[in-house]
């Protein structure tokens, strides 16, 4: 009998595991204020990016995102360059979801109008976090994407 069990085991702990990571999204939606803050405070960028009102960054009917889509954000950038940071809140994961493709679309922009406009700027697009977290989705193009990655592994 002993043997038996000694033998389901492993499989308990694997069903365990399995069970535990499919247990939905552990990580935590992104909060605006308090993620823009360590992301701009991790050195991960080689300007000063200045507040912007997510709206005036990015054109979202533009892509097709529907108004009221984001319902909260928080949005750095640089002028004359690529380096940003932006936290959008979404009314739900869905929407999330489709402010993540637009962004996929508008970064995939950007490196195509940067390429002949200023070519030292495309490597900055290529490293880039965009990461979605329940109905929140960050966006980063840093300067320095190891700080970047830790400051983003950081927020949990």
């Amino acid at each position: 009998m002993m043997n038996k069990q000694m033998k389901l085991l492993p499989l308990l702990a694997a069903l365990c595991l399995l069970l535990s990571a499919c247990g939905g999204d552990s990580a935590k939606a992104f909060e605006p204020e308090n993620a823009a803050k360590a992301v701009l405070d991790s050195g991960c960028f080689s300007v000063e990016l200045d507040e912007l009102d997510a709206s005036l960054l990015y054109d979202f009917q533009g892509y097709g995102v529907d108004d009221g889509v984001v319902t909260a954000s928080k949005a750095y950038s640089a002028s004359g360059f690529t380096e940003q940071v932006a936290v959008l809140v979404c009314k739900d994961e869905d929407a999330a979801g489709q402010v993540k493709a637009f962004l996929e679309q508008y970064l995939s922009d950007m490196k195509d109008s940067y390429k002949d406009y200023a070519p030292a700027e495309v490597p900055k697009l290529d490293a880039a976090i965009l990461e979605q977290r329940g109905a929140s989705v960050l966006l980063v193009v840093p300067n320095d994407a190891a700080k970047a990655q830790s400051a983003v592994d950081g927020l949990g």
